[in-house]
């Protein structure tokens, strides 16, 4: 921890796991593309705002792009980008799609001189004197990282603020290749900040040892794996008479919100009535244009009712629109037990996976036994 007697106030933006050019996945191919557009523009906010509000230094935690996609005019992209933030210092440490090993970017050398990029998975450091500065960090190369870079050392000069900016799995297993780190490590280690990347989803704050962390995940949303808006974390660093305070918020710059819904449709037997629940729910929560929203539905039904798989996303006036079908075909078959015919056997067989409490068990048994049904009344059915 810093203990000298000088005075700084410094104003950090950390961000990780931009995925530019990445494949966006669960969408139609014109939808993923504007998707791509979108997180660039999204990219060019947060750019803006590096700007205006004079942030001095960006700590990028990893995965700015997929090295497998990028491409030329990523990298002018970028280069304009960070040409255009001169004030400002950027501290990359690439990450597991940016991986340093064979980097279109990164090794170009046309990245302009207010970029520094980790080139090592071993530990390494960039000093600012004239602000009494360490930033510590790794880069990923192409096979990963299986030990932690911050395991049994210590942070060089403890007058300096220390920061320590990677693409980590803090708490992950030990087996892990994607840079697994422990608390343990980060309380010897003893840095001021750990601005961590590697996590899609968010985390708060979290004060250890008289240090503090935090994920910033996503710059923005890429699917319903990640719900929410995504951001970065801003920090205003005060540094007075050998006192250090660390002041930080989460800012986002997204547009568009991921969001995931459940809808029990037990006992429902007509296909209207779903699609005034789903209209229901989105009026209530006031959903619009600028949410992706998946609604699992979910519940008992019966066997025979046929779940919607698709709705038109205009219909329900949102940027686009998924549904997954839950249910179960258990709604009304009490008889199916005593049923001594094919189907009452093809029923009893299932029964035990259908209330299963492993849920692609209980789907899976839940298709099948949808499909043997459909085929001994020769009826179509999409499973």
């Amino acid at each position: 921890m810093a203990n000298s007697a000088t005075s700084k106030k410094l104003k950090f933006l950390h961000c990780s796991d931009i995925h530019l050019d990445a494949p966006i996945q669960g969408m139609t191919l014109d939808k993923a593309n504007e998707r791509r557009r979108e997180i660039r523009s999204t990219f060019m906010r947060m750019m803006e705002f590096v700007r205006e509000r004079e942030i001095d230094y960006v700590l990028i935690a990893g995965d700015l792009f997929d090295n497998d996609h990028a491409t030329n005019a990523t990298a002018e992209f970028l280069i304009r980008e960070f040409r255009n933030c001169q004030r400002t210092k950027f501290i990359i440490a690439p990450g597991v799609s940016d991986c340093y090993g064979n980097n279109p970017i990164y090794q170009s050398g046309r990245l302009p001189d207010n970029c520094y990029v980790f080139a090592s998975p071993s530990l390494c450091r960039f000093e600012f004197d004239e602000d009494r500065l360490a930033f510590y960090g790794w880069a990923h190369p192409t096979e990963g990282i299986s030990v932690s870079p911050i395991a049994d050392a210590h942070v060089e000069d403890g007058t300096r603020i220390n920061i320590v900016c990677g693409y980590a799995d803090l708490g992950g297993p030990i087996d892990s290749n994607k840079c697994p780190i422990t608390g343990r490590d980060m309380n010897r280690f003893g840095a001021d900040y750990y601005a961590l990347g590697g996590r899609h989803a968010k985390t708060e704050f979290v004060k250890r040892s008289g240090a503090m962390y935090s994920y910033c995940g996503s710059l923005e949303s890429t699917g319903f794996d990640n719900p929410d808006r995504g951001g970065v974390k801003l920090l205003n660093v005060d540094y007075d008479d050998g006192e250090l305070s660390i002041d930080g918020k989460h800012v986002s710059f997204g547009r568009l919100k991921f969001v995931v819904e459940e809808i029990d449709i037990t006992g429902v037997r007509a296909n209207n009535e779903i699609t005034n629940r789903i209209s229901q729910l989105i009026s209530s929560r006031k959903y619009g244009v600028e949410t992706a929203l998946r609604i699992e539905l979910v519940g008992k039904v019966d066997p025979r009712f046929n779940v919607p798989k698709k709705f038109e996303c205009d219909a329900f006036g949102l940027y686009f629109f998924d549904i997954v079908d839950k249910t179960l075909p258990l709604w009304g078959t009490e008889h199916f037990k005593r049923d001594m015919t094919v189907s009452g056997e093809i029923y009893r067989h299932f029964l035990p996976m259908l209330e299963s409490e492993d849920e692609e068990e209980r789907l899976s048994a839940a298709r099948a036994f949808r499909a043997g049904l459909a085929a001994l009344e020769n009826r179509d059915i999409d499973v």
